[in-house]
């Protein structure tokens, strides 16, 4: 039997990583939140973009979501790019000879600098940005790789790997699932070889820090075959990765008995990929389980736990994943009632993942 695993960043936050975007972002300034306090020779336009947003912003730290909020869709009517050259054409006055003919913006200026030139056009601009987003990717790679380093990760990794491994299922079957990982992280304390632990497959879905190829994106499911943002997509900056040999195992299938998510935002931005495993999968006519796994996490400003608070959040973010999936499905009626059919089967649960770590063996390794 068969079972696939789904990693977010919270499994490395639980592994005591300072993995957060936010984490990287005042390290590099220093925690002062000043662009001013990186040099000015180290600087990256995406740091002019950050410095611009406040820490009550949606946006802040939230990377894909601003990409997309720059390049794609901020509102009805287009991205921040579009936005900054459309008041262009409405500032300019012909009856002054020394009218401008450029936004007058922080982002513009420091690209315009940067190029060496007066008048940038939104298609130099949105290539700048591009070619600076893969040099901020090598950037943080750099800082998680520290990290790393510097803790006891790979441990803490294998106890709540085999913490999820063994959620839900009875303890005279678990050693007969194989388990394959699907990480949406960049590190890679678990990977195919581990057989030790059931792991037949494993895959870094956005890169990895031993092959320095990480990438961040936007989902590319709305995005026009001929829009601009395309090369933002995490489809496409997923081409420019290798695969190795060892990551072409099929990662699910229909015997594929659970699905299990653990530490995953469950964003829009990866919806796509969730939409092709359900597909593969057969989530509505097939016997598959979809098993969420929380950690209960200080959530109140007296630094105690609201556990109610984290289930609620998370009931929240599955009810949006589920309804987006259900409206791709061809029978509109199926699509409506998902979420209603998995609970009736039993097949959607969330758990604590705490409560396997009081019961695994003193020998992790064993299944």
């Amino acid at each position: 039997m068969h079972q696939l695993i789904i990693l977010g960043n919270g499994f490395d936050l639980t592994c005591g990583l300072k993995s957060k975007f936010s984490d990287f972002y005042r390290n590099r300034m220093n925690g002062a939140c000043s662009i001013e306090s990186i040099p000015k020779d180290e600087r990256n336009v995406w740091d002019v973009i950050l410095s611009e947003i406040g820490e009550n912003d949606p946006l802040w730290c939230n990377i894909e979501s601003l990409i997309s909020a720059y390049v794609f869709h901020d509102d009805d009517l287009g991205s921040r790019l579009d936005h900054m050259y459309e008041q262009l054409v409405w500032t300019i006055d012909p009856s002054k000879p020394n009218r401008s003919e450029h936004p007058d913006n922080a982002v513009y200026n420091y690209v315009s600098t940067s190029l060496g030139k007066e008048n940038v056009s939104q298609d130099e601009l949105t290539h700048f940005l591009l070619t600076s987003l893969k040099d901020y990717e090598h950037i943080f790679a750099s800082y998680l790789e520290k990290q790393v380093d510097n803790n006891k990760y790979r441990e803490k990794a294998v106890e709540y790997y085999a913490a999820i491994r063994n959620a839900c299922i009875d303890k005279a079957q678990q050693k007969n699932y194989e388990t394959s990982i699907l990480n949406f992280n960049y590190t890679t304390p678990l990977k195919s070889e581990d057989q030790q632990l059931g792991i037949v497959a494993a895959r870094n879905i956005h890169g990895s820090l031993d092959r320095t190829d990480t990438i961040f994106g936007i989902d590319g499911k709305d995005v026009a075959e001929d829009h601009p943002a395309v090369p933002f997509t995490k489809t496409y900056r997923l081409m420019s990765l290798v695969t190795y040999e060892s990551e072409t195992a099929k990662l699910c299938d229909s015997n594929t008995r659970f699905i299990k998510i653990f530490g995953h935002s469950l964003s829009r931005a990866d919806y796509s990929y969730f939409q092709s495993i359900f597909d593969t999968v057969n989530l509505y006519g097939g016997v598959t389980k979809l098993v969420f796994l929380y950690k209960k996490y200080p959530n109140k400003s007296d630094k105690t736990v609201d556990e109610q608070a984290i289930r609620e959040d998370l009931y929240s973010r599955i009810s949006h994943l589920l309804y987006e999936y259900g409206s791709t499905l061809d029978n509109k009626d199926h699509g409506k009632n998902l979420m209603h059919k998995l609970l009736l089967e039993q097949r959607l649960l969330i758990k604590d993942v705490d409560e396997n770590i009081s019961v695994l063996p003193s020998n992790i390794y064993l299944l």
